[in-house]
């Protein structure tokens, strides 16, 4: 397994998580705890920058569908950075890519 990286960051107001290597179900509780953790903080607003993501399964789809819904549910947003081809085709496959504010 490639491994596995998380980094937190305040950017303008706004958190910015930086996710490396593979997202899947043993990166999955990290992952959500530290999107989760960003929500509880000052800032409204969670980029999620997946430029360096290798790998994401259908449980990483999972925490990113769950900490956008805690963003809608506490007023702010997810937006997702970065994101590399092989992520967008898993999003657009499950419909999830109108869901998430894509940056380019």
């Amino acid at each position: 397994m490639e491994h596995f990286q998380l980094s937190e960051q305040a950017t303008n107001g706004a958190a910015k998580v930086t996710v490396s290597g593979e997202i899947d179900l043993a990166a999955v509780l990290p992952l959500q705890e530290l999107l989760f953790g960003t929500m509880n903080g000052p800032s409204s607003t969670t980029e999620v920058d997946l430029g360096n993501v290798s790998f994401m399964d259908a449980s990483g789809l999972t925490a990113l569908i769950r900490a956008d819904a805690k963003a809608r549910d506490v007023g702010g947003q997810l937006h997702l950075s970065h994101v590399p081809e092989r992520v967008f085709r898993l999003l657009r496959i499950f419909d999830l890519d109108h869901r998430f504010t894509i940056l380019t």
